[in-house]
């Protein structure tokens, strides 16, 4: 009869060869696992300047399309330019719907006209409401759903830039 102690390191020794294999099958094959995506920063910032004609798009899958969809949104009608703007901070729902109330973290004013100032920060609420909800694919909606986005509304164009002659 051979002692208890024999048995079991035979068997171990062999399952030797056979142990790589199982361990890959317990853990995958290093080959096959994959970095994960990179994340999304925690929060996002976009300057909206006075629309170019635009339309909303009918779905929104990037962040660049987060700030095309607010540009085309933000229709000031009775604004002159200024210089003033308005920095906001608003978080959306998976769905696309504002989460809670936006914030204004910042207001600049421009040349001191009560009316235009007015006509300037009426425009920016309806621009919000006019994008909710924001049209987010799933995928979009479910990756920046709470995360925090600022937006400024800047009410003077772009500036050009010139070419050297």
């Amino acid at each position: 009869m051979r002692p208890y102690g024999v048995g079991v390191a035979a068997l171990l020794l062999s399952l030797t060869p056979a142990l790589p294999a199982l361990a890959q099958g317990l853990f995958g094959d290093p080959d096959e696992r994959r970095e994960p995506p990179p994340s999304l920063p925690q929060s996002f910032n976009g300057i909206i300047r006075p629309p170019s004609g635009e339309e909303i798009p009918k779905r929104v899958d990037t962040l660049n399309d987060i700030v095309r969809a607010m540009q085309a949104c933000w229709r000031p009608t009775d604004v002159r330019y200024s210089g003033q703007s308005v920095t906001i901070r608003i978080s959306f729902k998976r769905n696309g719907e504002v989460l809670g109330r936006p914030m204004i973290t910042h207001y600049r004013e421009g040349e001191p006209d009560k009316a235009n100032r007015e006509a300037f920060t009426q425009a920016v609420r309806e621009a919000l409401v006019r994008c909710s909800p924001m049209p987010f694919t799933d995928k979009l909606g479910a990756a920046v759903a709470g995360r925090p986005f600022t937006f400024r509304f800047v009410d003077s164009p772009a500036m050009e830039t010139s070419q050297a002659l």
